[in-house]
């Protein structure tokens, strides 16, 4: 056994807990004066920091602003002109959707409508025949049928006769109208007794009197215009290509009448709807290019909108192209994520003994 040397001392714990205490103490006066005396440093120096951090974002918006002034009316300016041009682009559009309407709408109110048919036109006699004939073609007018199929036609003939002794000794005299085809056959044919109007000795003695002066100058004169309603008919295959007119000596007589002038008035009267519509043509031709205006209108906008439209169709195109951009780069999101997981889970290794299989 070794002897405890018992002189040794043994510090004391109590003395050395006091002595740190305060050696601590005074540490922790010591840092809290010098914060106390620095912390009004720090202050200014943060508030210094924050003004300059502060002026330098004032200056880079205000350097910015005009830039972004200048992008803003560029911008304004390119919508209004975008805007304008539209706009004209569209009022253009529609200005030529409405000539088309009307160009087809008075065509086919012209196709529709028939025009009643006037004609008046001399007619000369042959005086070389045993029965003097005149002969009006519609060939003279440029058009083979004058007269359209559906139409009354109304043919009257004009006779300016002098007031002669040969033709009041003659008075009654035979008046036969034909209407002729293309082959030449008769269509239609009427046959009337014509005469000149009576006037008495008397009466032609007291004219003469009274009308003395101006029939020496040549004012007046000593004829009569006979009006003969000759022929009515209704138009139908075979078309009418001509109207010839005989004048036919009276029975049992050779003489035939003197006549200054003859002419052949042929009316034709159209059938009451086409008629309504002639009377009302331009009315239908307003109504027709209405109602086809609309149409045209919407097919040009439902087939041709990329041609008519073409900022749109290039914005909507640009659209498209986003969204599948958009869409692919979600994919591509999508396949990286699944990429990673799998990356970073954990494998399944094996060890395999001979008597038994182990997992870890």
């Amino acid at each position: 056994m070794e002897e405890v040397d018992m002189d040794l001392k043994i510090p004391d714990p109590l003395r050395a807990d006091w002595f740190m205490v305060l050696v601590n103490i005074q540490a922790d006066l010591i840092y809290n004066a010098l914060v106390v005396l620095t912390s009004p440093l720090f202050l200014l120096y943060r508030s210094y920091r924050r003004a300059t951090a502060t002026i330098s974002a004032a200056e880079k918006a205000v350097k910015r602003a005009p830039s972004r002034i200048k992008s803003g009316a560029a911008r304004a300016v390119r919508r209004i002109w975008f805007g304008v041009m539209g706009a004209c682009h569209v009022s253009m559009v529609m200005v030529v959707a409405m000539i088309v309407a009307v160009v087809v709408g008075v065509g086919i109110v012209s196709l529709y409508v028939e025009k009643p048919v006037v004609v008046r036109e001399r007619l000369f006699f042959d005086y070389t025949e045993e029965n003097p004939s005149a002969v009006f073609s519609f060939d003279k007018r440029k058009r083979p049928f004058g007269v359209p199929v559906g139409h009354k036609v109304h043919v009257s003939l004009v006779f300016w006769m002098p007031e002669s002794d040969l033709n009041r000794r003659i008075g009654l005299f035979q008046l036969k109208v034909e209407l002729l085809s293309l082959k030449g056959e008769t269509i239609a044919r009427s046959s009337q007794p014509c005469m000149l109007r009576f006037r008495s000795k008397p009466i032609r003695l007291a004219r003469t009197f009274l009308m003395s002066v101006p029939l020496v100058a040549g004012i007046a004169n000593e004829a009569q215009t006979m009006r003969i309603d000759a022929l009515m008919h209704q138009e139908k295959w075979p078309r009418t290509k001509a109207v010839r007119a005989t004048l036919i000596p009276r029975a049992y007589t050779r003489t035939l009448p003197q006549l200054y002038e003859a002419e052949v008035v042929i009316n034709s009267n159209p059938p009451w709807m086409k008629r309504m519509a002639y009377n009302w043509k331009w009315t239908l031709c307003v109504w027709t290019s209405m109602y086809l205006y609309v149409p045209i209108l919407m097919t040009l906008l439902w087939c041709f909108r990329p041609v008519l439209f073409p900022y749109i169709a290039s914005r909507t195109s640009l659209e498209i192209e986003n969204s599948e951009m958009e869409v692919v780069e979600e994919e591509e999101v999508v396949m990286e994520r699944r990429l990673r997981e799998r990356r970073n889970k954990p494998r399944r290794r094996t060890f395999t003994t001979t008597q038994e299989t182990y997992y870890t």
